[in-house]
């Protein structure tokens, strides 16, 4: 058997590389994405807001015409200046328009769950 010092720092490298690689790939693996919510501002006025994730608030404004993003992983409320609450799953895009807010998309939302309405097509006979 040969002993040969390059060969014992080959096998040490190898193993800190597999070990690093590893771990990297365990973190990505659990790693969870954060559910953003997308809050824009339609009005010509800013509008003052209350992001509230658990027991955590975050007071923001959302300047005329313009967009902010806010935690939202898990759901959160969301308090406008108005007193009005809407709750969120997460990953919607929401804006506010005339100091209502609306969904402008949900991450929920599946084209193929929307009925196919036609208001010039005849009813089928029976």
């Amino acid at each position: 058997m040969v002993n040969c010092p390059a060969l014992v720092i080959r096998e040490e490298t190898g193993m800190r590389f597999v070990g690093t690689a590893v771990l990297g790939a365990l973190a990505l693996l659990c790693a969870v994405p954060a559910q953003a919510l997308t809050i824009s501002n339609s009005d010509p006025k800013p509008h003052k807001i209350t992001v509230i994730v658990g027991g955590a608030s975050n007071e923001m404004t959302v300047e005329s015409e313009k967009q902010v993003d806010a935690p939202c992983s898990g759901g959160c409320k969301v308090k406008l200046e108005n007193g009005d609450e809407y709750e969120l799953k997460g990953g919607e895009t929401v804006s506010i328009d005339g100091g209502v807010m609306f969904v402008d998309h949900s991450p929920d939302a599946d084209i193929k769950d929307i009925p196919d309405i036609d208001p010039d097509a005849s009813t089928p006979a029976q």
